[in-house]
């Protein structure tokens, strides 16, 4: 799997709200790239669900607004494809990368 990674991961937890199909699935992030997150919660979104991910980058004054899919779920938490980032998230990630540690496998 770590073969079809484009994006490097850090562990890191974030509160994150996805809201897909008309229900809002709260969760924390268990690690993060820019290409998207691996969310975990008391509830999940089925395979495939398309929605909208809201959560703060610390160090951003305003929370980040994307799409997201979920590409994977499992027993530990569930995965979500970022869709297109607005420049100053992707800049914000970026910042908040510089802190972290990478994920290493």
């Amino acid at each position: 799997m770590s073969g079809r990674r484009v994006h490097e991961r850090f562990a890191c937890q974030l509160d994150v709200a996805f809201v897909a199909d008309g229900e809002r699935f709260d969760a924390r992030t268990d690690n993060l790239s820019l290409g998207g997150m691996h969310l975990v919660g008391d509830a999940r979104p089925a395979f495939g669900a398309v929605g909208e991910l809201t959560f703060r980058v610390p160090g951003m004054k305003a929370d980040t607004v994307c799409q997201g899919t979920v590409r994977w779920n499992r027993p530990d938490g569930y995965g979500i494809q970022f869709g297109s980032l607005r420049p100053i998230d992707v800049w914000g990630l970026n910042q908040h990368f510089k802190k972290l540690s990478p994920i290493i496998g």
